[in-house]
């Protein structure tokens, strides 16, 4: 017994599972059928039916009953049904049947009408049918049409303006005129000009050239018309002419003026809205030009294919015969539609005579194929009734049960394979439920329970009842609700797993990791523990799907299911909590009366609708259904920047203090895919977007994020519950292994960009440097950088009492600031008050160097030269001075002539109060011969020669103050003396000439003299020097 041969071969596969019904043999159609949900429509009800019902309304009826349905639900597959169960009447000997089947071409649709039928009429409507159908080329069928359409466009225009007219002529009607009308009109009108229309355009040999490309409608449907079309073909062509296939890429200069001249007022080649409403005008005008080529191409005995269809049935009465007619797309038919369903139409009847044989038909049609809607009206009311083909509209549960049901029949078919099926086919009057359910010789292996039955008793391997729901409604499902599509159900689920997978899954590799692109949900990011974490998650998404969490899998997932996939460690975990022979049942749809009994919960702690809703929210975030909304992005930033906070230490990365992630209420962390909060100024992330792509990486982040998200809900408030919350232990673990990796990674990134700005921030405090006056004996980078450690008190201890109260003030700004902007760059390069950085401090001290800030020394310099204009104007006479002995020279003449000048007593200006007595000068004078007072005069007097800033600004720093006061003092002192003075002892002279003045005051005079001729011989060095 093995499980495999469950799985149909590819040979089984090709015979029995095809997504068009023509392509499959009797007996298999019959087998796989699905009874097919109808509603029938008609005076002005609908009723629910089924197949059996319809199979009695087309025996009754001689009229031709419409099948609608949307494309892929099984109208061919209905018709061809019906004509299966048509050949089991009894009657049927005596029938006519022709199917005319969807992809058939003209010539094809017309021989299967004749076939079987004798007779000269019919013998010549053959050889007519073979001739023209071997000159038919597709090329020149769609020149035919195009030059058809032209013809139809100008009476097209006519019809609209001679309809316009009877309207205006009416004006009660024209009052009651529908909007949509007036519009069709203008639209027509706009497009149809005589002479400067769409007739031209299409007839214009250069733009002819791209209507006739194979790839555009007009060719395809010629082809159609000639050749018949594949499934592929009609599945992938509307037969409709849409905006885009008016191409206007070529050169316009290359069209007719008149077809220039009509591109140009329509706007074509601009205007999107005018392209589709052209294209709505010539897709008015396709179907009549078809049926006329129809017409061109084809007369039987000089007849037309309404007199040939008569002939046909005129033939078959006499035969005593009914025709049926089947066709499968009235698409198909689009040539002869009008005069085929006119045929239909015509009564047998005429005037109490039957002239012609009985006819029953059926035609299917696309729900909104125009060429039944100009026919609806007509057609229902004559059947009585459309019957609908409905893909939807019952219960989610449901429809789910008739498509599992569906592939069971599919699989139990294949299983079979044709030829099996076919001769139990012929013998099954010994089988009443044909066909059988198919079983192995050897009998079924045990593990094909786990997988589960349809109703109708098939073994559901290699699907289980989850596997196709989570399939169905990763391909079937449309605005959240379950459609029946066979087409899709047959190529997107059965044919997806069964025709290429066999060998895989006899290797137990089966299914691969992804399979169908279907993810599971964050609850399960677990499995991610186990050998072959990518299968086990797909298993668990598919086989398990709806499964929420590792407790529900178990509950829910049979452990034979995994085993027999190869997944051992997924089955050991189920077959944790699972009894010995455990299977799932399957769900089936309640029809009988309720049973009131009271249900048994379910193993396990009650779910949370909380966590469920959130591993929603994480696993569709994840599968990128849907971005992660406002609320959970935001809860989602502030756990993380909790978690930043409590882990997160500077000093392992050397930094004095850790960068934070938080201003405001805003966490600087992109989230990949939210809604919002992303910003570029973000620092971080949470995790890149391809990560979303790495099943390893995706599962890992699944599960932190659910972790994340569960916490923060559970504790909305400070002292919450903490992770005292169900799967609060594992998100605990989840939570401390992320931010074992995440957090460092966060703070390096985040040190990185603090440190970028190192030399920035340095530059702040270098900028305090020439305010201070440092680096005066610094000689190098090196010892230039130490100084800036120098704390702001060791600085001002260093510094003389300022000369100037403007220098006073940006002295005490600027060490008021110096520790702060210190410690801003330091603590990026020194982790504690033992070590620094020392190369990264240096190369960013260099960086900073080089940063000029020119404008701001050079305002301070003109505040503070201001301020000590008047010092150096007192002091200025001092420039010639070199040396400190002449210094001391000069100081001792002043004090003998201030001696001299108050031993007389009646010159020396005691009345002055910017004079001191003579003791105080001399005092003064005297206490002007230290060394302190000469440098800072000396330093001084540089101060006002230097040109560069900086240099000028170190200078004015290394001057004492309160020497600089004390000489300015007693300069300005001497200056108000020697003015007051020197003109009193002149005019003396002058007035008197008193030989005992001159006597008296000649040593004082001469003591004048010779220090009015240093002081000249002084400066007027001074001039040479400079």
């Amino acid at each position: 017994m093995s499980l495999i041969n469950y799985w149909p071969t590819s040979d089984h596969i090709l015979q029995c599972i095809r997504t068009e019904a023509e392509e499959l043999a009797e007996h298999v159609l019959l087998a796989v059928h699905e009874p097919m949900q109808l509603l029938r429509i008609g005076n002005g009800a609908e009723q629910q039916c089924t197949e059996a019902d319809l199979l009695k309304h087309f025996l009754e009826v001689e009229r031709p009953i419409p099948l609608i349905g949307r494309s892929g639900v099984g109208k061919s597959h209905l018709i061809r049904w019906l004509e299966a169960q048509l050949k089991l009447q009894s009657q049927s000997v005596n029938w006519h049947i022709v199917r005319i089947p969807k992809n058939s071409s003209l010539r094809q649709v017309l021989e299967v009408l004749l076939n079987g039928l004798e007779g000269d009429a019919f013998d010549s409507a053959r050889l007519r049918i073979q001739s023209v159908g071997e000159m038919l080329r597709t090329e020149e069928v769609a020149d035919l049409l195009l030059t058809f359409m032209s013809q139809q466009l100008r009476r097209l225009n006519d019809d609209v303006e001679q309809e316009r007219l009877s309207y205006k002529e009416n004006p009660h009607a024209a009052r009651e005129l529908p909007v949509e009308k007036t519009l069709r009109w203008r639209t027509v009108l706009a497009h149809t000009n005589p002479g400067c229309g769409l007739s031209e355009l299409i007839t214009d040999p250069n733009f002819k050239k791209s209507l006739l490309n194979p790839k555009h409608c007009i060719y395809q449907f010629a082809s159609r018309l000639t050749q018949g079309a594949t499934d592929q073909e009609l599945s992938r062509n509307d037969y409709q002419i849409i905006a885009e296939d008016l191409d206007f890429s070529f050169n316009l200069d290359d069209l007719s003026q008149s077809a220039r001249q009509y591109v140009s007022r329509a706007q074509l080649n601009t205007n999107r809205q005018a392209q589709e409403a052209a294209a709505s005008v010539l897709n008015e005008v396709l179907g009549e030009s078809t049926r006329t080529a129809f017409r061109h191409l084809f007369s039987f005995n000089g007849g037309s294919f309404v007199d040939l269809f008569k002939d046909i049935r005129r033939t078959l009465k006499v035969q005593g015969r009914t025709l049926v007619v089947l066709v499968e797309d009235m698409a198909a038919i689009s040539a002869i539609e009008d005069v085929l369903i006119d045929s239909l139409l015509e009564e047998a009847v005429r005037d109490e005579r039957q002239e012609l044989c009985t006819l029953r038909s059926a035609i299917a049609v696309t729900d909104g194929y125009q060429g039944y809607l100009r026919r609806q009206d007509t057609i229902q009311t004559r059947a009585q009734y459309e019957w609908l083909i409905r893909d939807h509209g019952q219960s989610r549960e449901q429809t789910l049960e008739r498509i599992v049901d569906f592939c069971g029949r599919y699989l139990n078919a294949a299983r079979h394979g044709s030829a099996k099926l076919k001769a139990s086919w012929l013998e099954r009057s010994t089988e009443p439920d044909w066909p059988l359910v198919w079983e192995d010789s050897e009998g079924p292996p045990e593990e094909l329970q786990a997988f589960g039955l349809s109703s109708s008793g098939v073994p559901l391997f290699p699907f289980n009842r989850n596997a196709i729901s989570a399939l169905v409604g990763h391909y079937c499902s449309n605005d959240e609700e379950l459609k029946f599509n066979p087409r899709q159900v047959l190529n997107q689920i059965v044919l997806r797993v069964l025709r290429d997978h066999r060998q895989a899954c006899k290797e137990r590799r089966f299914p691969p990791a992804e399979f169908a692109g279907i993810k599971g949900g964050a609850g399960l990011i677990d499995l991610y523990r186990l050998d072959e974490p990518a299968r086990c998650e797909t298993v668990a998404a598919i086989w398990g799907h709806g499964c929420r969490s590792i407790a529900e899998l178990q509950q829910d997932l049979d452990w034979r299911v995994a085993n027999a996939f190869g997944l051992n460690e997924l089955a050991s975990l189920l077959k944790e909590v699972q009894p010995v022979g455990f299977v799932r049942p399957p769900a089936r749809t309640v029809t009988g009366p309720k049973n009131n009994k009271t249900a048994v919960e379910p193993r396990g702690p009650k779910p949370d609708p909380d966590q469920h809703r959130l591993e929603e929210v994480v696993s569709e975030w994840f599968q990128r259904k849907r971005k992660l909304e406002q609320e959970e992005s935001k809860k989602l930033r502030n756990a993380l920047n909790k978690m930043y906070q409590q882990y997160a230490h500077s000093d392992w990365f050397g930094l004095g203090a850790r960068p934070e992630l938080l201003s405001g209420n805003f966490v600087y962390i992109n989230i990949p895919f939210s809604i919002t909060g992303n910003r570029t100024t973000n620092l971080v992330s949470f995790c890149q977007e391809e990560d979303f792509d790495d099943p390893q990486k995706a599962a890992v982040l699944k599960g932190v994020a659910l972790a994340l998200l569960r916490y923060e809900t559970a504790n909305p408030k400070p002292g919450g519950i903490g992770w005292q919350y169900d799967s609060g232990f594992e998100d605990y673990l989840r939570y401390q292994n992320f931010a074992a990796y995440w957090v460092p990674q966060v703070l390096e990134t985040l040190a990185l960009m603090e440190r970028s700005k190192l030399h920035e921030v340095m530059f702040e405090q270098l900028s305090l440097v020439p305010i201070l006056g440092l680096w005066r004996t610094a000689s190098n980078d090196r010892q230039r950088l130490n100084e800036l450690l120098t704390p702001a008190k060791k600085v001002l201890e260093s510094l003389p009492t300022p000369a100037s109260s403007e220098l006073l003030e940006l002295r005490t700004k600027a060490l008021d600031e110096w520790e702060g902007k210190r410690d801003a760059w330091l603590k990026l390069v020194a982790a504690n008050d033992h070590g620094v950085d020392g190369e990264l401090a240096l190369k960013s001290f260099k960086e900073a160097s080089k940063i000029g800030f020119g404008q701001k020394l050079a305002r301070n310099d003109r505040q503070i030269t201001q301020e000590l204009q008047s010092s150096f104007n007192v002091l200025s006479v001092l420039n010639g001075y070199s040396r400190y002995e002449q210094f001391c020279s000069l100081l001792d003449e002043m004090s003998e002539i201030v001696r001299g000048i108050s031993e007389g007593g009646r010159h020396y200006p005691t009345h002055l109060s910017e004079v001191p007595n003579s003791k105080k000068m001399l005092e003064a004078l005297s206490a002007l011969r230290t060394s302190e007072v000469w440098v800072a005069i000396k330093t001084f007097l540089s101060f006002w020669k230097e040109s560069e800033l900086s240099r000028r600004l170190q200078l004015i720093n290394q001057v004492d103050g309160d020497s600089l006061q004390k000489a300015v003092q007693s300069f300005a002192a001497w200056d108000k003396f020697e003015a007051y003075v020197s003109p009193r002892l002149e005019n003396e002279s002058r007035e008197f000439g008193l030989d005992i003045l001159e006597k008296s005051q000649a040593k004082v005079t001469e003591l004048l003299k010779v220090l009015t001729g240093d002081l000249t011989g002084l400066l007027e060095e001074c001039r040479e020097q400079s």
